[in-house]
């Protein structure tokens, strides 16, 4: 249980980091419209879950995930205007491609992990 816990605060700030970084390095708000803020914030999640993919189990992959895109989602609702919260529901849509490399990292870890253990 507080492996899952910390697996999910894990994803919970490095969804919302993923996302905020792009104000850090560009003028702009979301990370489709930053190539640098973009990349930042895949490597970001992308290298965590390569690591999880490697150490731990499959599901802990996938709540970090699932943790991740609802926190993306969550600081973009919270800290953005009242634009974003209008587009809410289709943003919520367009940032599943968000967890799309993180999600190939985590799968190379694990793959990785299978043939250390052979």
């Amino acid at each position: 249980m507080k492996n899952l816990i910390i697996i999910i605060l894990v994803g919970i700030i490095a969804g919302s980091t993923s996302w905020g970084v792009v104000g850090l390095v560009s003028d702009r708000y979301e990370p489709f419209d930053s190539g640098t803020g973009f990349y930042l914030g895949q490597s970001i999640l992308s290298i965590i879950a390569l690591w999880l993919g490697y150490k731990k189990k499959f599901k802990y992959l996938v709540i970090y995930l699932i943790s991740a895109y609802l926190s993306m989602n969550g600081y973009s609702y919270i800290f953005d205007g009242s634009e974003q919260r209008a587009w809410a529901i289709l943003g919520m849509i367009t940032t599943i491609s968000l967890i799309v490399l993180p999600f190939v990292a985590g799968i190379l870890g694990k793959l990785v992990g299978f043939i250390r253990k052979k």
